[in-house]
């Protein structure tokens, strides 16, 4: 449901807007130049030609209308390829952003894709990588990391009390030590598997 709701709106978000704004204030300070360029070009020409002065008024006045529909139309053009242009470079950092959070908080992801026409597959591979090496710690076991730490903050405290004879602590110490070895060969296994 959210997925299609997602797919049949625009999404803009603020870096998005600054930028087709931008772009777009830029499309209109060129035509807004251009179009007066444009009148005064006519208007010296009609002048070296002797043209009346009344039949150029009237004509710049005749063609004004026109040219300010079409700079309009030309703008909302621009506006919307503006639009689908700036989509091909958030589209694909808005996937990243929701990939990423659900990463953090723990979720498993499949492989991050993007569409065809999408900017920026370079970041797709670097998820990717990314997110394979993450999985592959991922095959510690919490729960006994966190015995084998709080097993080892014990040994320290009874060291520092001096309730350890030697032996004691030699044999508590091997014990963590195989523990963590344990660990560890799972997720050498799981390294390996890949």
């Amino acid at each position: 449901m959210q997925y299609a709701y997602r797919r049949k709106r625009v999404i803009l978000h603020g870096i998005q807007v600054k930028l087709i704004v931008a772009l777009l204030g830029i499309v209109a300070a060129v035509a807004i130049v251009l179009v007066g360029e444009s009148f005064i070009i006519l208007r010296n020409n009609a002048f070296a030609q002797k043209v009346p002065p009344e039949l150029i008024d009237s004509l710049t006045r005749q063609s004004l209308w026109p040219v300010v529909i079409t700079g309009i139309v030309l703008l909302i053009a621009s506006l919307w390829a503006l639009i689908l242009a700036t989509h091909k470079i958030y589209g694909p950092l808005y996937r990243l952003r929701v990939y990423i959070k659900k990463l953090c908080d723990g979720e498993p992801t499949d492989e991050l894709r993007f569409r065809r026409g999408d900017a920026m597959h370079g970041l797709k591979e670097i998820y990717n990588d990314l997110r394979k090496s993450l999985e592959k710690t991922l095959h510690y076991d919490y729960g006994e990391m966190v015995e084998v730490f709080s097993e080892l903050q014990q040994i320290l405290d009874k060291v520092y009390a001096n309730e350890l004879k030697e032996k004691e602590l030699s044999d508590s110490l091997q014990h963590i030590c195989d523990r963590l070895a344990k660990a560890l060969d799972k997720t050498s296994e799981a390294i390996e598997k890949e």
